[in-house]
């Protein structure tokens, strides 16, 4: 056939469906991950706590197991709403690490080599592309925030039997919605970052400056004010402020009682704030742009 009769024919087999379409680049993101072995190492031992809690648990509920202690049985062991917000605080601020680990290589690379251009190129959105990288951190940071304490809440509700899951069940709203909030500022703001920043250990830096420096120009502020509203740029203490009020902590969680001045709505509109920004800084970055040459 002579080459000016070829003509172009579009593809006509199937496509992935439209809703499920980010998922392609979440399944090669976690494909990419797990080729690295130190990932791997990270993943297993930001797990290793759940197992020493676990272990907690289970001599918290058995009488026989405390006598075999040098002490022998205490009142001691108890679980409660203290001991799941003790979980949150731990698992959490390890979802933190691991999140400046794996967040800012998610967009850098493919800003780097060009490829954003061959994504929307395709029957896939802009907002496709960022859905799927941010599945990416959702998927991750939830196997070792609120999928192992509830793991873990189910543990003890089995060990303890007697109505106490019923009488404790209220506490599943409290780990739902404080990890929710939680792993969405740390995705957003890993993806804004990795967006701009192509280098992993200057885009980590820029993760950990993005929670210290505020941290500290708002405890300036307190200082020569006279004030505490400049705790509301600690990022980390809002969110813990919003889990020790969600499990009913008024002491031993906050540390000083001046964090109870600060109300529960402000805590939540900065954590909420700073996902919009970083939203905004990531659209500003992906924005598609067109190329015309004369």
């Amino acid at each position: 056939m002579a080459i000016y009769k070829r003509r172009y024919v579009p593809y006509t087999g199937s496509l992935t469906p439209e809703w499920a379409r980010f998922f392609v680049t979440t399944r090669y993101a976690f494909a990419e991950l797990f080729k690295s072995r130190f990932f791997v190492l990270l993943l297993i031992l930001s797990l290793v706590p759940i197992l020493l809690f676990a272990g907690y648990i289970f001599i918290a509920n058995n009488k026989t197991v405390q006598l075999l202690l040098p002490t022998g049985p205490a009142d001691t062991f108890s679980v409660e709403s203290k001991f799941f917000t003790l979980i949150m605080i731990v698992q959490t601020q390890i979802a933190f690490l691991l999140n400046c680990w794996v967040g800012p290589v998610l967009i850098a690379g493919d800003l780097t080599n060009g490829a954003l251009p061959l994504f929307l190129s395709r029957p896939f959105k802009r907002s496709d592309y960022v859905l799927g990288k941010l599945a990416v951190l959702v998927l991750l940071l939830s196997a070792i925030t609120w999928v192992p304490c509830l793991l873990l809440f189910s543990l003890q509700a089995g060990l303890a039997g007697g109505g106490w899951m019923w009488s404790h069940l209220w506490m599943a709203v409290p780990i739902l919605l404080c990890s929710a909030i939680w792993i969405l500022t740390l995705s957003f703001i890993s993806l804004a970052v990795s967006a701009w920043v192509k280098l992993r250990i200057v885009a980590t830096g820029v993760i950990f400056i993005a929670f210290f420096i505020p941290a500290g120009l708002g405890e300036m502020f307190n200082s020569v004010m006279d004030t505490y509203w400049g705790r509301l740029l600690n990022f980390s203490e809002m969110f813990r402020l919003i889990l020790a009020k969600a499990f009913r902590e008024q002491s031993g969680i906050l540390g000083s009682t001046r964090w109870n001045e600060i109300p529960i709505p402000a805590a939540w509109g900065v954590l909420i704030s700073l996902c919009l920004l970083s939203l905004v800084i990531l659209n500003a970055r992906l924005r598609a742009r067109e190329v015309v040459r004369g």
